[in-house]
């Protein structure tokens, strides 16, 4: 069934180059990540996720 279905060369170069935009941003960001100083996780880990209700 899926033998009739026509990929051109332009559609495989194109979800190559989709993968590969998506794995340079996610090693980006793991690298980004990985590299946060001790004292800016903890500032992170201490932000509030919602604001006050009785302010």
């Amino acid at each position: 069934m899926f033998h009739r279905i026509l990929v051109e060369d332009w559609q495989r170069a194109l979800t190559i180059l989709s993968f590969g935009i998506f794995a340079a941003v996610f090693l980006l960001t793991l690298a980004r990540a990985l590299r946060l100083g001790r004292d800016r996780v903890r500032h992170l880990e201490a932000l509030p996720l919602e604001k006050d209700s009785h302010e």
